[in-house]
């Protein structure tokens, strides 16, 4: 026989039957809300940098006008000294995308990267000599201090290549940038292959220093682009990382272009210096808006930029030949997209 039911009876499933449906609904509600959060969750993106004005400008533009975030991803900064030590990362995936001088641009060329920006082009390299030195000649038999593969290593192969000279008329040393400032600053190497802001470092040591080659003494035959590099093929089997950082590499550039005095300032504050290191270090770029990139993207002038450094890349023996440009600098890819 059936047991009646009480009124606690009804009063008791009538509750449970409302919590059940409250969990459900709030089940439902945390999920949707979780989903939302989710999607709107910033993708961390592994940023290497140089720190000097060319390599580090955007990064801080970035952060200040929030171009990051509107992107939908967060930043995380890893230095480097060089740009080769910078695609070494990207081969072991530590970071996913890299700022490197024209001189690190052979690694492209082998395959080790692919170009996803253009930054700048640059005129900071200088081949300097110790006081009262006043040529490479002047240099014969001395001790040179050389960033192997780096955008100093390349001025000096076309210093030498000027001056009817060879590595063999020098004791070359291999040198990290940060030793060279202070072996050069102590007298204890003759000249160097360096750039600015490095240069001014080497300068507080032997103020009197000479700069004998600079990129402006060859600007005729080759040009000197930054770029923004990524492992060979990241942009193919990431392209929303890829283009959401372009974006933001385009909205700062543009900044910059138009606010070069408030891009100094940030850049100095980024990097924890001076703003008249920054400004001096400013004076040896040549910067152009995204606009202009894309068109010289577009018309050729970029991969001429690329052919023109590796033809130098193959006399010095860094490449065995050259490539088609186009299979490491995908100009579609960085004209395709919106900045921030």
């Amino acid at each position: 026989m059936n047991q009646p039911i009480s009124r606690r009876n009804v009063l008791q499933l009538s509750l449970g039957a409302a919590a059940i449906s409250l969990l459900a609904a709030c089940g439902g509600q945390t999920d949707d809300a979780g989903s939302s959060d989710a999607a709107k969750e910033a993708v961390e993106i592994r940023v290497g940098y140089i720190a000097d004005y060319n390599g580090a400008a955007l990064m801080a533009v970035a952060d200040e006008e929030g171009y990051w975030a509107k992107a939908g991803l967060k930043p995380k900064y890893l230095p480097f000294t060089n740009g080769p030590l910078g695609i070494q990362a990207l081969g072991t995936d530590n970071v996913d995308v890299v700022y490197i001088g024209s001189g690190a641009l052979w690694l492209p060329a082998s395959g080790k990267a692919e170009i996803w920006a253009v930054n700048s082009v640059s005129n900071a390299d200088r081949i300097i000599a110790q006081p009262g030195m006043k040529s490479l000649a002047d240099l014969k038999g001395k001790k040179l201090a050389v960033p192997t593969g780096t955008s100093g290593d390349q001025l000096f192969s076309l210093a030498l290549a000027k001056e009817g000279l060879s590595r063999d008329d020098f004791e070359v040393t291999a040198m990290e940038p940060p030793a060279i400032v202070a072996a050069f600053a102590a007298g204890q190497v003759d000249g160097a292959a360096l750039w600015y802001p490095l240069i001014d470092s080497a300068k507080k040591g032997q103020p009197d220093l000479e700069e004998l080659f600079s990129n402006e003494d060859f600007i005729d035959t080759l040009t000197f682009p930054s770029t923004f590099v990524a492992a060979p093929g990241r942009a193919e089997k990431d392209k929303d990382l890829a283009t959401s950082f372009i974006s933001v590499v385009k909205g700062a550039n543009d900044f910059r272009e138009a606010n070069q005095d408030k891009t100094i300032e940030l850049t100095a504050a980024f990097l924890k210096l001076k703003k008249e290191d920054m400004e001096a270090q400013a004076s040896v770029a040549k910067l152009f808006t995204s606009e202009e990139l894309a068109t010289l993207s577009t018309e050729g002038t970029v991969h001429a930029w690329l052919d023109g450094l590796q033809e130098q890349f193959q006399k010095d023996g860094k490449i065995p030949a050259a490539t088609d440009s186009k299979t490491f600098y995908n100009a579609e890819l960085y004209t395709g997209t919106a900045a921030v």
